[in-house]
């Protein structure tokens, strides 16, 4: 069911326990020479599409797909032509309206789905959320950015999907090969041929003011040449299995935010820079 498709006479009647909004969050951001700048979305909405079918066929619940936001914080893009990047403070406070507005109106259930891995988005991305939960009783969720982080800050990701090779992190293996799944049209597969390999880890990545001090400076890290449909269904898979978890105990009514939180993570990632150091 769409929110904007449907009349506010309509939705009176719909139940609010059992309904579930659900809304793709992602940036219009760069990546590299071979993806579009709906990358991060596009490939959200794929997840959504699979976890929608997960909530209304295996919790017997309504999916509410209500409007996408699709300008957030970005920084390490804005300096290449169309990517946008929203101050923190400005989507916070959007943001806050928004759920705001839903909360206000017996809309108590909901997740927010994005692949956009910025530790800075996800965290206010968070909070915001924390902060109507606990004004309002909702159960604002956001996921799933903690389970492909989870696998690169552990360096663990290359085992795992199998490609073996370190520093793959904005439009490499993993992106590319997603997109090949969600919107495979959009992949410039004779661009991403021709591509370099430009590693750098996740750490490093975090401390550079631009995706321009990256590399060769295209836009992306790792290696776009190795993509294939195969690693983007393991990402689906994977990530997807994890999710689905979540959000079937998320309709029995267990507490889930702090399964998806980054707070963690981001504490593991500052230690690792600290011990370089």
């Amino acid at each position: 069911m769409r929110l904007v498709d449907t009349t506010w006479v309509d939705l009176e009647s719909v139940c609010r326990e059992t309904t579930l909004l659900m809304m793709v969050v992602g940036p219009t951001e760069q990546h590299g020479p071979h993806l579009p700048l709906g990358t991060d979305f596009m490939v959200a909405k794929e997840m959504a599409r699979r976890m929608t079918q997960v909530v209304e066929e295996e919790c017997g619940w309504l999916v509410m797909e209500v409007p996408p936001i699709y300008y957030v914080p970005a920084v390490l893009s804005r300096e290449y032509p169309g990517s946008v990047s929203i101050r923190k403070e400005h989507y916070r406070n959007y943001l806050m309206d928004v759920m705001e507005s839903y909360a206000t109106n017996g809309f108590s259930h909901g997740i927010l789905i994005s692949t956009h891995i910025d530790p800075p988005f996800v965290i206010t991305t968070q909070s915001v959320l924390m902060e109507i939960n606990l004004r309002y009783g909702t159960r604002y969720i956001h996921g799933y950015e903690r389970f492909p982080m989870e696998d690169v800050l552990s360096g663990r990701a290359p085992e795992i999907f199998g490609y073996q090779l370190p520093g793959d992190v904005h439009a490499g293996i993993l992106e590319t090969s997603s997109m090949a799944v969600a919107r495979p049209e959009l992949v410039d597969w004779a661009r991403a041929k021709l591509l370099e390999d430009q590693p750098i880890e996740f750490q490093d990545l975090a401390k550079t003011q631009s995706f321009l001090e990256v590399g060769n400076g295209l836009g992306y890290t790792g290696y776009p040449r190795l993509a294939s449909v195969e690693y983007g269904q393991l990402w689906y898979h994977r990530y997807g299995r994890m999710l689905r978890d979540v959000l079937i105990a998320y309709c029995r009514g267990d507490d889930v935010f702090d399964r998806l939180s980054l707070d963690m993570l981001v504490r593991r990632s500052e230690e690792l820079e600290d011990a370089k150091e």
